[in-house]
């Protein structure tokens, strides 16, 4: 069983770690690991201590960067860990794993284990990133590996663990498995672990142990620690910062981060396992042919099918036949183009169909709601709704880009006369959620002489279904842009110079010209890029 179970982690991790999103995430990683420590005049701060700065030794260095690696990876590294289960669904190997001795539990197990993997690898390359930044800073030459890597064992690894484990349920549970799950885990993201810093709830970072050693240390130097503050997140000083000295946390200090470590990684491996309560390996499941292949028909009626031999089907899609196992057949050859007045609308339609498939009637609900609230709301250059309304549609954004069946949907939209024409209608399709939720804002806005403020609402609109076109683009597939977009909403929420999209800032938000432009460069990428791989299939 245990031999099963690493068998399919090691092999499961080896074909993640070939993926797109593994190198983005990993790259990410390693920029993060010289912003927390950098080594040259950069202001950017990942954890702060009110109006200092400690040196670099590698206490202090292997605490930070592994802070900022769990602040960053339990976000990021969700994307990438989620949805290896319905990968395997869609391809078939889950047919063949059902077929195996191998229970739902093992099954769970091994994507368990291979999420660790997956984190674990990225917290080597972090590691040797902060040893490289002491080595090259200077400020100490005495590497002390213990207290180097006892953060990332005492802090990082086990609250990734409990990422890991999450991203396993997630999985196994309908209606989390999608963009809203992405969402759901943003709020929990942001209510866990950016709360965990401020002093309420479990203490997941290990601050408590961390602030009071570092506070010893100042007092002990004779510097006042009453009015000292401490925080974790990526943030720009421009201030002069004094310095202090830190040996970072040692072997008699780790029990208390021990000791949460221990409960947390017991817990995530609970959180994994609770899925096997709706995991059902794969027996009777599986992405049925037909669905997706009709999805496609019914979503792009820029295609028509037509037979030679008799009427077309009253649908009009491919008509269905009882050849294959789904009952349903596919034959481009019989593919036609439509009257060309109509292949722009039909293409908007379907492309809109595909955006909303599948969401509730609550759902909806909520969205209304958020636009009525933004009809009520004050008037300001930062307006209260519109940065959470726009959070809302992204199970819809994430759709864009690219097609949840394979290879037989891109063969059927191969015989389409045109992938512009297919790019434009998912552009606007997705344009069209953005405009409804930041339309009434935009409106206000200018109606109260806020007409710059109207401008960032609707340019930063614009942006992001360009994002998600051009992130569905590049991977094929939901999760970068469930990953980078909560990104860069919280940086545009804490008014990080050049992320504030949407001008929550005022002013000092980047031109709406700016931002639109990019949304265009954004979009045009996008459909270049489909433009070329329908040029080569």
């Amino acid at each position: 069983m245990v031999t099963r179970i690493g068998a399919l982690a090691l092999a499961d991790f080896r074909e993640r770690r070939r993926r797109p999103g593994y190198l983005v995430v990993l790259l990410g990683t390693l920029a993060l690991g010289l912003l927390a420590a950098p080594v040259g005049d950069s202001r950017w701060e990942v954890f702060q201590v009110t109006d200092l700065h400690g040196r670099y030794t590698s206490g202090y260095v292997g605490t930070v960067t592994a802070l900022g690696g769990a602040v960053w990876l339990s976000l990021a590294g969700f994307g990438i860990a989620r949805g290896t289960i319905g990968r395997d669904e869609q391809s078939g190997v889950g047919r063949l794993l059902a077929a195996t001795p191998l229970s739902r539990v093992g099954y769970l197990a091994g994507k368990f284990v291979s999420n660790l993997l997956l984190f674990g690898s990225m917290l080597l390359a972090l590691a040797g990133t902060a040893l490289a930044v002491q080595l090259i800073k200077g400020d100490s030459d005495r590497v002390d590996a213990v207290r180097l890597l006892l953060p990332y064992v005492l802090v990082t690894l086990p609250l990734l663990a409990a990422v890991a484990g999450c991203a396993v349920l997630f999985d196994t549970v309908p209606g989390l498995r999608g963009g809203l799950g992405a969402a759901v885990w943003f709020v929990v993201w942001l209510v866990l672990v950016l709360g965990a810093q401020a002093g309420g709830g479990p203490d997941l970072l290990g601050m408590r142990r961390i602030t009071a050693s570092i506070r010893e240390v100042l007092a002990a130097g004779g510097r006042p620690v009453d009015g000292v503050e401490f925080g974790v997140g990526l943030t720009a000083d421009n201030r002069v910062l004094g310095t202090f000295d830190w040996p970072g946390l040692g072997p008699g200090e780790a029990f208390g981060p021990a000791a949460t470590g221990v409960l947390l990684v017991g817990t995530a491996v609970g959180i994994a396992l609770i899925g096997a309560l709706w995991f059902r390996r794969f027996d009777g499941s599986g992405a049925h042919p037909a669905a997706g292949a009709g999805g496609a028909i019914g979503a792009f009626g820029a295609c028509r099918a037509t037979d030679p031999t008799g009427p077309a089907d009253p649908a009009g899609g491919v008509a269905a036949s009882s050849a294959g196992p789904a009952g349903f057949a596919l034959d481009p050859t019989r593919l036609t183009a439509p009257r060309q007045g109509r292949i722009g609308f039909d293409a908007l339609l379907g492309e809109l169909r595909i955006l909303v498939r599948g969401q509730r009637l609550w759902w909806a609900g909520v969205a209304v709601l958020a636009m009525a609230a933004a009809a009520v709301a004050p008037d300001g250059p930062s307006h209260a709704v519109l940065p959470f309304a726009v959070l809302w549609p992204m199970p819809l954004w994430s759709r864009m880009g690219h097609r949840a069946d394979g290879g037989s949907i891109d063969q059927l939209l191969g015989a389409c006369p045109s992938p512009l024409r297919r790019g434009l209608a998912g552009l606007l399709a997705g344009i069209l959620p953005a405009l409804a939720v930041a339309a009434v804002p935009a409106l206000r806005l200018a109606g109260a002489g806020q007409v710059r403020a109207a401008a960032d609402a609707l340019a930063g609109a614009l942006l992001i279904p360009a994002l998600a076109l051009l992130c569905g683009s590049l991977t094929r597939g939901p999760r970068m842009f469930q990953t980078v977009y909560p990104l860069l909403w919280y940086g545009m929420v804490n008014h990080v110079s050049g992320l504030d999209f949407l001008g929550t800032s005022g002013i000092r938000a980047p031109a709406p010209l700016a931002v639109a432009g990019l949304a265009t460069a954004l979009a045009a990428a996008a459909l270049a890029l489909d433009a070329i791989r329908h040029a080569v299939r």
